[in-house]
């Protein structure tokens, strides 16, 4: 390692010192069963799940292009730095602004979005929206799937993956086991088609009491879980807090708190001694203090968003190019952090440019990124929320851990200390976005996973 990086190491084990004294007190987590989020004062839920379809108004799109068309981009690109290091490249970025003037037709992703059941319903005063796909009735093992996105995300990640996951023996011809699932999967309140919280506290705690009420309201007392950023503590948490409604948890990201001296047991030595700490190879190179320095660089937008979101989102919201490059820059890095290095961001080596605009035009036309950056603040400002984090998920748990990921696999002897697991498969490619970039393997993962829960509990 580097001088820095030894000082960083040195300042990050004093930090880490008083972290686990403070992450090992115990205190008791407050787990609500109910609570009321809409407008003003408490009013009974209207309970009746509705149709819903997604219709942006011409004139809202002419709005859109009118911005665009009037968007300034008034600096240049250094000129020994023609990449993606000083953040979005503004020579892409008036690229993308020609495309989507020009070439973007929202009207057709609208329709691929409208071509999957959606409904909404009330809950806790919030209009939860949601999509819900049944696969053929040829099925005779069917299991109810819970997706759950995260941020930058929305829905629209999962559009290749639901018909893989509903109908697999339609594209997966090899696939033998009679197994498909009955996908529910929702907006999380403040982002796409959910309405705004109206009250603060609204955190991954009381999402997963919402959605555990939505999957009961849809009949579902025992489901399966599927989840990544976000989605993973949201899912996790319901495992966690409710898992008698629960059939095993799927993981794209391992989302915990250290809780144990043995967390820093194995993040501190096996830093060091790697070999001989972790028994898989591929973390013999292990280095937790490299990660975190990565994770700082990558990381600004955590510290606004967990601060002050509604300022830098007020900007954001008015101006669709600015949601474009702050939104889209994750999908560069996160993605592949290599990707930093070239002047497109390689933006579109794993995702087309319609796909990438049409993540950022449902939080223009919903008008939702203050809300969805909020939800930052709801989870670091609140001290029940990241203890409500460290409690051990029991429930059966598999983790699919991708490369690329914005944080590296997590070994599997620190996961096993925060959850129950059943499998762990480490990936060969992919990133942070897994089912909106690699869908056949994040699908093929979740299929074996669910038959060894399947397996196990049926011998």
């Amino acid at each position: 390692m580097s001088k820095f990086q030894w000082l960083f190491a040195i300042f990050f084990c004093v930090i880490s010192w008083v972290a686990f004294k403070y992450s090992t007190t115990k205190t008791e987590v407050i787990v609500e069963n109910d609570g009321y989020f809409g407008p003003g004062g408490k009013i009974k839920d209207d309970t009746k799940i509705k149709n819903f379809r997604i219709n942006v108004p011409d004139s809202e799109l002419d709005d859109l292009k009118n911005r665009l068309i009037n968007s300034r981009i008034s600096h240049e690109v250094l000129e020994d730095a023609n990449s993606f290091e000083y953040g979005f490249n503004s020579k892409t970025l008036h690229k993308i602004k020609d495309y989507w003037i020009n070439k973007y037709d929202w009207k057709k992703y609208e329709n691929i979005l409208n071509s999957f059941p959606q409904f909404t319903t009330q809950i806790e005063g919030l209009n939860i929206h949601f999509i819900h796909v049944t696969p053929p009735k040829t099925y005779t093992k069917v299991y109810p799937l819970l997706l759950v996105h995260g941020w930058p995300g929305n829905i629209f990640e999962f559009y290749k993956i639901i018909p893989l996951l509903s109908d697999p023996k339609k594209h997966f011809p090899e696939i033998k086991d009679d197994i498909a699932f009955e996908l529910v999967i929702p907006s999380i309140p403040g982002y796409g088609y959910s309405s705004q919280p109206r009250k603060a506290k609204f955190n991954q705690l009381a999402t997963a009491r919402i959605f555990k009420k939505l999957m009961e309201r849809l009949g579902h007392k025992k489901f399966f879980l599927q989840g990544g950023d976000w989605g993973s503590l949201v899912t996790s948490n319901l495992a966690r807090y409710w898992p008698e409604n629960c059939l095993g948890l799927h993981l794209n990201m391992a989302f915990s708190m250290p809780s144990t001296l043995l967390d820093y047991y194995y993040t501190f030595i096996g830093s060091i001694f790697p070999s001989l700490v972790f028994k898989d190879k591929e973390f013999h190179n292990f280095n937790f203090f490299e990660q975190m320095l990565q994770f700082t660089k990558e990381s600004g937008y955590m510290h606004i968003q967990s601060t002050k979101p509604d300022t830098v989102g007020t900007s954001l919201n008015d101006s669709p190019l600015g949601l474009a490059a702050y939104i889209l820059e994750k999908y560069s890095t996160w993605t592949n952090n290599g990707y930093v290095h070239l002047e497109d961001g390689g933006l579109t080596r794993d995702y087309t440019m319609d796909e990438l605009l049409t993540i950022v035009m449902i939080y223009w036309t919903n008008g939702n990124i203050v809300s969805s950056q909020r939800y930052y603040r709801e989870y670091f400002a609140d001290y029940n929320s990241i203890e409500a984090s460290k409690k051990y998920v029991s429930i059966p748990t598999g983790l699919a851990a991708f490369p690329n990921d914005l944080l590296p696999p997590t070994p599997p002897e620190i996961f096993a200390l925060h959850f129950n697991v059943s499998s762990y498969s480490i990936m060969k490619k992919g990133g942070h976005f897994a089912a909106f970039q690699v869908p056949e393997i994040l699908a093929g993962d979740i299929f074996k996973f669910v038959k060894t829960v399947v397996k196990k509990t049926t011998n």
